[in-house]
């Protein structure tokens, strides 16, 4: 009997984890799990992560154009200093909360494309912030 309320324990609290990380990785890959299998969900967030990535370089090069239009205009350095340093935070911190979104599937089969589907998420909401 032990062993059974250890098991319905180590099953429920899997269920809690999964139900609280499923939010987080909302979006890409909800978009993907149709996609058919295990195999042909992780290609299309591949696939969504190479476009995602094609579109943040995109909007990070306008970005720093503009940003340097600005410090002319003005003769100052702040706006593509504050720019570069917002580039390099939230590559760190995509890694960190994708790592996070990761660990809190416990290395299970969708783990990983817990991790892409987080990776695509914020590099698109990214994309959108960094756009006028």
């Amino acid at each position: 009997m032990k062993k059974t309320a250890v098991k319905t324990g180590a099953i429920t609290a899997a269920m809690i984890v999964f139900a609280w990380a499923a939010p987080a990785a909302a979006g890409a890959l909800d978009e993907c799990l149709t996609a058919g299998d295990h195999a042909a969900v992780t290609r299309c967030l591949v696939e969504a992560d190479a476009q995602a990535q094609a579109a943040l370089r995109n909007a990070e090069a306008a970005a720093g154009t503009r940003a340097r239009e600005i410090d002319t205009a003005t003769g100052r350095s702040g706006v593509n200093a504050a720019l570069a340093k917002t580039l390099r935070a939230f590559s760190d911190y995509r890694t960190l909360q994708c790592d996070y979104i990761r660990a809190l599937y416990a290395s299970g089969g969708g783990a990983e494309q817990a991790g892409l589907g987080c990776r695509v998420d914020l590099t698109r909401r990214r994309v959108r912030e960094l756009q006028p």
